[in-house]
């Protein structure tokens, strides 16, 4: 007698079907957590790499081009967590062979050196910033554009050690870099080398920040980074932290840097002003001769710094900043100033390294207008 074929599967066999699936599941499923958890640190890990990576690399791009006209600074700011160049970096057209790049209309504030009539406060400090129109070799307006990059803090984040990088051309608004960066409060994001004996030593945190104004930042040969990357997973809470340290060397700081820099430059000789008057307005002259390291002596001259002041104060006000080119006598006119009373104009010379010499004047004050 024939048995009728088989059409399905008996309750016992799905049993034994259901319960050895689970097993598989119960026994796959840890190691498949496990993978997940790694993959999404690793994910952690990379993000916090680029962002840390993507900081440095802006900063470094920029750094390596710093360069500056005779009498600009080179650094014009050096601290912690923000710092200042120059570098001749964007050009509205080919008219400007020595810019990085060029954009198409650009406006002056974006390719030319910052003006003295648009000086503000430097990124974090309170120095303004610059002190006079900087002049190229030519005597025309340097091209030489004021790079800032500074921490601000992240205050989203609800963290106080979480940054947000900012770049500024000249006066212009700051623009956002990348968000994320992680600074502890006992470090520093940068940090700057001057030699000593031959080796790259590091300037003490104390001393920082540096300006302009300073002898001691035209020593900077090196600028450090610490850039320090943060992740959170919003899922589980992990964080992730990644560092970059990194150093770039300033190309065109060694050249300013001259061993034969010496002590202060010996100030202007026979400093003069005239004050001439005319249907659109009048005009002071100031007239000075060449001091005594102008193209002789220490030869280390690089400017002059014109300035003015009332002749009750004692403070004075910079007004320009003219190279100096080895000539015997200089001259410099001061247009339709807005100054009134009795004040007296000044020159006094800066060297190779920084160092001032005395305010020279003219013996007498002048009555303006």
């Amino acid at each position: 007698m024939n048995r009728p074929g088989r059409t399905g599967f008996t309750l016992v066999e799905i049993v034994v079907a259901m319960t050895l699936t689970l097993a598989v599941f119960a026994i796959t499923l840890p190691f498949l957590r496990v993978q997940t958890r790694a993959l999404g640190a690793s994910a952690g890990r990379l993000d916090a790499d680029q962002v840390a990576r993507y900081a440095q690399r802006a900063i470094d791009r920029d750094l390596r081009l710093a360069a500056s006209d005779p009498g600009q600074p080179l650094l014009v700011m050096a601290g912690p967590r923000a710092i200042a160049f120059n570098a001749n970096l964007t050009a509205p057209d080919t008219s400007d062979p020595g810019a990085a790049e060029i954009e198409a209309g650009a406006a002056t504030t974006l390719t030319e050196s910052w003006r003295l009539a648009n000086a503000r406060a430097l990124p974090v400090t309170g120095r303004s910033y610059p002190p006079a129109d900087y002049t190229s070799a030519a005597g025309g307006i340097s091209r030489h554009e004021t790079i800032s990059y500074f921490l601000h803090p992240d205050t989203i984040s609800g963290r106080s050690d979480l940054y947000v990088l900012y770049r500024r051309v000249n006066a212009r608004d700051s623009v956002q870099i990348v968000r994320s960066i992680h600074v502890p409060a006992d470090s520093a994001f940068f940090s700057y080398f001057r030699p000593v004996a031959g080796t790259l030593t590091r300037i003490a945190a104390s001393r920082l920040p540096l300006y302009w104004d300073s002898t001691a930042i035209d020593s900077v040969r090196a600028v450090g980074l610490r850039s320090a990357g943060y992740y959170r997973n919003r899922t589980t809470g992990e964080e992730s932290i990644r560092t970059v340290h990194w150093r770039t060397v300033l190309p065109n700081a060694r050249a300013r840097l001259s061993g034969g820099c010496g002590a202060a430059p010996a100030p202007p000789t026979a400093v003069d002003r005239t004050k001439t008057s005319s249907s659109s307005g009048y005009r002071v002259r100031v007239a000075w001769d060449g001091g005594l390291d102008d193209g002789a002596g220490a030869n280390d001259i690089v400017h002059y710094l014109v300035g003015v002041r009332y002749d009750a104060e004692t403070v004075w006000r910079v007004l320009a900043a003219v190279p100096a080119r080895g000539a015997p006598t200089y001259r410099w006119d001061h247009h339709l100033p807005t100054l009134a009373g009795s004040v007296k104009y000044g020159v006094r010379s800066v060297d190779c390294g920084g160092a001032l010499s005395a305010w020279a004047t003219h013996t007498s004050t002048l009555t303006l207008p």
